[in-house]
C-alpha cells in the first residue's frame, strides 16, 4: 500500500526533526514550552526560562536533571552539574539540604 503524497512530507519532516536538534535538555534556556521538548514546559519565571518538568518525584526526571522540591513544596526537574562549568549564566552548581546531589540552580543577582 502506497502512502498519499499529501503525506509524504509531513511523515518525513517528523522523522528528521530528530536530526536537527529540535529536543533541548533540561536547563536548557527558552521563551515557550514548544522549545522544551516532549512533556516538558518553559518555566518562565527563571532567568532566561528553563526547560524542566513539574512536578516530579524521585528517579522520574530525564537524564542528566534531578528532582528538586523547592522551598515552596513544589518539584521540579533540574540540570545536574559537576562544577560551575556546567551552568549557564546566571546559575549555580550548588547542592542543597535534602538533594544528594549538585544541580544548577537560579542565583540571586541578575
Amino acid at each position: 500500500m502506497r502512502m498519499p503524497a499529501r503525506y509524504a512530507l509531513p511523515a518525513l519532516l517528523g522523522l528528521a526533526l530528530p536530526l536537527f536538534g529540535c529536543s533541548t535538555n533540561v536547563g536548557d534556556e527558552c521563551t515557550s514550552s514548544a522549545e522544551c521538548g516532549p512533556g516538558r514546559f518553559c518555566d518562565r519565571a527563571s532567568r532566561g526560562g528553563y526547560c524542566t518538568v513539574s512536578p516530579c518525584s524521585p528517579n522520574s526526571c530525564p537524564d542528566n536533571s534531578v528532582c528538586v522540591r523547592f522551598e515552596n513544596d513544589q518539584t521540579f526537574c533540574m540540570a545536574l552539574c559537576s562544577s560551575q562549568d556546567d551552568c549557564r549564566d546566571g546559575y549555580a552548581c550548588t547542592e542543597d539540604e535534602g538533594t544528594p546531589v549538585t544541580y544548577c540552580r537560579q542565583t540571586n543577582a541578575r
